[in-house]
């Protein structure tokens, strides 16, 4: 138990990108040092990257390539049976060839694209009143409290409104206070960061109370409602805006290109199907 939450520790350390630059290596035990271009080669090679991972497939692919390693680290002193590696090296270039497939079909798929700009400027003019129109985005801290059914709603109004005076009279800091005492496990991980959000996303009510904060206005009053009481402190405001043509430039012309590509893939798979179907096949085979 020791060894699993030392080596949840070391990977996810080096995964979430919190290792030194100059650490050359992921994990160490006695036996075995897991080398960071390893865990970087084979992140490559799978075409993910480690901040897409939760923790639970960091700690598997590392616990994967430990193991991997230290079983090769065990090649000088085992020996291998002739047929065993040559049924190796068929079984390398037949997973190559099928790779090599794959980037072949890619690249014919965009061999003659077309130039793509003068549609994407299209696309934005007729989507940038709808898709590229960002609304108003709002961030604030939370304290939440439960109102259950044994809950005295005036005493927790109270509560909130000592809070609210004394955070405002600078004795309290409104982090510390969630994390004393909000009711919310998941707020108080995040210090009570709503992160950015907008209409709909939030209750209209919740909504509406953190639209009314401001840097002048920092805290809200008391909201109770749906069986909650919170109070609300103003973390940030970002105005409705429109996106420019810049801003979006890439993500349609990656729209663009991807179903150009899907499309080109699909003639060509059917052209190499239809000629399949016209092929002579040995009687063995049939």
């Amino acid at each position: 138990m020791h060894f699993q939450s030392r080596f949840l520790i070391l990977g996810l350390s080096f995964l979430v990108l919190n290792t030194q630059a100059a650490d050359d290596w992921v994990l160490k035990s006695k036996e075995l040092t897991l080398a960071k271009t390893t865990v970087e080669d084979s992140l490559t090679a799978r075409g993910v990257s480690a901040t897409n991972l939760d923790s639970k497939h960091r700690q598997a692919l590392l616990e994967e390539l430990f193991i991997r390693e230290s079983l090769l680290a065990k090649q000088a002193s085992t020996v291998l049976k002739p047929e065993q590696l040559a049924l190796l090296d068929k079984q390398v270039d037949e997973f190559r060839k099928g790779q090599l497939s794959h980037l072949l079909l890619e690249a014919l798929s965009l061999d003659k694209a077309p130039d793509f700009e003068p549609r994407a400027k299209e696309l934005y003019e007729a989507r940038k009143t709808t898709d590229y129109q960002l609304p108003l985005r709002l961030r604030v801290r939370v304290l939440e409290k439960n109102l259950g059914s044994g809950s005295d709603e005036t005493a927790v109004r109270q509560e909130l409104e000592g809070i609210k005076q004394q955070v405002a009279e600078g004795k309290l800091d409104f982090k510390a206070a969630v994390l004393a005492k909000s009711d919310a496990a998941d707020k108080k991980l995040t210090e009570g960061d709503s992160f950015w959000f907008h209409q709909g996303q939030k209750l209209q009510a919740f909504y509406e109370a953190a639209a009314a904060l401001s840097t002048e206005r920092p805290l809200s009053e008391v909201l109770i409602f749906e069986g909650k009481a919170y109070l609300l402190q103003f973390i940030g405001r970002q105005e409705a805006m429109q996106q420019t043509y810049a801003e979006v430039k890439d993500k349609i012309l990656t729209e663009l290109t991807d179903a150009y590509k899907e499309e080109q893939r699909k003639l060509l798979l059917d052209q190499f199907r239809t000629a399949f179907s016209q092929a002579e096949i040995a009687p063995a085979y049939q």
